[in-house]
C-alpha cells in the first residue's frame, strides 16, 4: 500500500527541497503562497544535568562537615569556623557537580581543621600546666 501523497510537492533525496517550484523551500510551506504555522515543542527549563567523568568520584563531604564542628567546640575556635564554611562550599559544590572544586575546598578544610587541633592541643596543654604550677605554688 503506497501512501498518499496527492497535493504534496516531490523533494529532491540529496537537496531537501521541492522539485516542483525550484525555490527555496521553509518548512511551513504548504505549495502556494501562504505559510502554515508549525509549532515546535520546546523542552521545559530544567536545572543543567551533569554528566560525571568516568574516574570523577562524588567525594564525601559529611565527615568533614563534623569534623570542623567538633573542632570549632573543643580545639580553637576560628579555624573551626573557617573550616566549617569551608567544609560548607564544598559541599555546596558537590550538589553543583563540581567534584574538583569540592576536592580542593575539602583540602584546605582538612589543613584548618589540622592547624585547629594543633592549637587546640598547645592551648590545653599550657592550661594544664598553668594550673598544675598553680597548684605547685600553693604547697
Amino acid at each position: 500500500m503506497e501512501p498518499k501523497t496527492e497535493g504534496l510537492p516531490t523533494y529532491e533525496a540529496s537537496l531537501g527541497r521541492p522539485v516542483n517550484n525550484g525555490g527555496y523551500h521553509h518548512p511551513g510551506y504548504n505549495g502556494q503562497q501562504n505559510f502554515v504555522p508549525m509549532t515546535i515543542p520546546q523542552p521545559a527549563p530544567t536545572r543543567p544535568i551533569v554528566i560525571a567523568q568516568p574516574g570523577d568520584v562524588q567525594p564525601e563531604t559529611k565527615c568533614s562537615l563534623i569534623l570542623s564542628t567538633l573542632s570549632a567546640m573543643f580545639c580553637f575556635l576560628w579555624c573551626g569556623l573557617m573550616a566549617i564554611g569551608v567544609s560548607w562550599q564544598a559541599r555546596l559544590q558537590v550538589l553543583d557537580g563540581k567534584f574538583a572544586h569540592a576536592r580542593h575546598s575539602l583540602t584546605v578544610a582538612k589543613i584548618l581543621n589540622c592547624t585547629a587541633l594543633f592549637l587546640g592541643l598547645i592551648f590545653w596543654g599550657l592550661l594544664i600546666w598553668y594550673f598544675f604550677m598553680m597548684i605547685g605554688v600553693r604547697r
